[in-house]
């Protein structure tokens, strides 16, 4: 792949660099490349309602239901608590060298910990997989000595990929004995009741809003994507109350080129993609320089409020439901709107299935052919995607027995938290979501670092103000030294529920001075925007490839004054003076 990315397991990528290692990141990773940002970090933004204390004292029962909300604040009781969930490498909540920094941290059992000196769990090191197996449903584990892949257990469908888990439990910013407003999120549980041996805070109550982020980063070296790297995060509402506002969203300290003094970036609500450039196209050391883009493929959704929000067809589309209990139904009779569903997809409407379960919204999942009845695919039989929650089927190299939970073969689509899901659906279906998209973009000067702190971590109300807004703020009309925030719309997480969010880096060699700023921008990254077309059907179909035509297999038999030429059972003589002509 040509990017080269740094990448930690608290969520960050990319850093400012060091005099021993400048380039935290840098593309292309070879003798023309540069160093294109000086930090990208995940913003998790949300608001939290607290219902004052008619006595005095400390205000700490927590009001999460919709209607209860709007009642207090009208009646002027409710505090509002603003909390912005991160890791970055500077002005991180408290600011101290002394104190821990508030922020999401990775807990233990998704690497090899016995070997600080590997990285993150990376799917080419097998050293670096946790000893014991990983992580499965409550305190099980799973998969010992198999890649835990995004598609299932030892599953590569990746070049290189990586994948951690982290939590806000260490942001206890609001449950000091000093605070005056306290937010319990997992009320009676606290940091060291799951891992005696951690390090911070051990005997605090756990912190933040009880979120749990899993991420997972790929790169290929396929010429369609290898100037792009796919980010996913699966980010899970942990705690015992509802979140009724929440924004996802990113921050990106430009340095295109290294010169982070000559940027400029804008946005496209379409194609929902934030990009940067060099107003010269020119870096550091007069090396050429691309655009560089960060677009969502997959955004957060609202899953019921009866609107179809990214006009697929369907109405309030979940990706963790599950089709247990349910009867398969016509799909034309959960298809809000077909004209509308058939153009999105691209599909006929003799493509239907005839019936299809109601939670597979997009009736996608295709059923297995048990021939013979015996209620497992036998080798000659074709599993489809009733493949079981490990993602592997009969006739892959590390297939083994059927599912233990009995998923497998039992002709319905399946999703177990914790411990896997079938292709095309759910969790592993990107069209099972009512996404929001790109709903705000905002460009400004990297702030000040002088109190109060206004667009850094440390104000969190401040951030909120950013990925909470519905607002997209085109050119801001100073050429300098610029951070922008991009992030989606305002939904609600709902306890144990989750929502993906899905990102891709991307490069291409546009020139940056043929770009004009504006609404619209003139001359913009035509390259830049094709890739994202490009990466966009890469990812909506799971990653798959086109594949090139396989080299026939070719035999040449000498005859007299001829050759004859057979490949795929078809066959051509070719004379002497044939092989000249051609």
């Amino acid at each position: 792949n040509a990017i080269r990315m740094q990448f930690r397991n608290n969520t960050m990528l990319s850093d400012w660099g060091t005099g021993t290692d400048p380039f935290a990141t840098k593309w292309p990773n070879d003798f023309r490349g540069s160093k294109m940002n000086d930090g990208i970090g995940l913003l998790i933004g949300a608001r939290v309602f607290i219902e004052k204390n008619p006595n005095g004292g400390v205000d700490s029962v927590a009001v999460d239901e919709l209607g209860q909300i709007e009642a207090m604040h009208a009646a002027g009781r409710l505090d509002t608590l603003y909390y912005l969930q991160t890791y970055y490498r500077e002005e991180m909540d408290p600011f101290s060298e002394a104190e821990f920094y508030w922020g999401l941290y990775p807990p233990k059992g998704y690497a090899n910990y016995s070997r600080p000196d590997l990285p993150p769990a990376l799917s080419n090191r097998p050293d670096s997989w946790p000893l014991d197996g990983w992580p499965s449903r409550g305190y099980e584990k799973k998969w010992q000595g198999e890649w835990n892949g995004r598609f299932g257990r030892g599953v590569f469908k990746a070049d290189l990929e990586c994948f951690f888990v982290a939590n806000d439990a260490q942001d206890i910013e609001y449950v000091q004995p000093s605070s005056t407003i306290k937010y319990y999120p997992r009320d009676g549980q606290k940091i060291g009741d799951i891992d005696p041996g951690v390090a911070n805070n051990r005997g605090m109550p756990w912190g933040g809003i009880g979120l749990r982020v899993e991420q997972r980063g790929f790169q290929w070296n396929n010429p369609s994507a290898r100037d792009a790297i796919f980010f996913e995060y699966t980010i899970a509402n942990t705690s015992m109350y509802h979140l009724q506002q929440v924004a996802f969203g990113y921050w990106v300290d430009n340095a295109i080129g290294a010169d982070a003094d000559d940027d400029l970036a804008a946005f496209d609500t379409i194609l929902d993609l934030a990009y940067s450039w060099d107003v010269n196209g020119v870096g550091t050391g007069g090396l050429a320089v691309g655009t560089m883009g960060f677009a969502y493929l997959e955004s957060p959704a609202i899953s019921n409020d009866l609107q179809d929000n990214d006009q697929d067809g369907l109405i309030d589309e979940k990706r963790d439901n599950t089709a247990v209990g349910q009867t398969p139904v016509d799909p034309r009779t959960t298809i809000n709107n077909l004209a509308d569903y058939l153009n999105y997809y691209n599909l006929n409407e003799a493509d239907l299935p005839a019936t299809h379960y109601p939670a597979d919204e997009d009736a996608d999942w295709d059923d297995g052919v048990d021939a013979n009845g015996n209620g497992v695919y036998d080798g000659d039989e074709n599993p489809g995607d009733d493949v079981g929650t490990d993602g592997v089927a009969p006739g892959d190299l590390n297939y083994t027995d059927p599912d233990a939970d009995g998923t497998e073969c039992n002709h319905r689509p399946d999703l177990l938290f914790g411990l896997g899901c079938e292709p095309d659906f759910g969790l592993l279906d990107i069209s099972e979501s009512d996404m929001l998209g790109l709903t705000s973009f905002r460009l400004f000067p990297v702030p000040v670092h002088t109190a109060p702190f206004t667009y850094w971590y440390r104000n969190d109300q401040s951030m909120w103000d950013l990925v909470g807004a519905d607002s997209l703020v085109a050119f801001i009309g100073n050429v300098s030294n610029l951070a922008e925030v991009f992030s989606t719309g305002v939904f609600p997480l709902y306890a144990g529920s989750t929502e993906r969010v899905s990102m891709s880096q991307l490069h291409s060699w546009d020139d940056g001075a043929n770009i004009r700023p504006g609404d619209p921008v003139v001359n913009p990254p035509l390259g830049l925007f094709r890739l994202k077309d490009i990466v966009q059907v890469i990812y909506e179909t799971d990653y798959r490839f086109a594949q090139p035509p396989l080299m026939p297999t070719l035999k040449a038999t000498a005859g007299d004054g001829e050759v004859l030429l057979t490949w795929d059972n078809i066959s051509e003589t070719k004379t002497r003076e044939g092989f000249l002509n051609n």
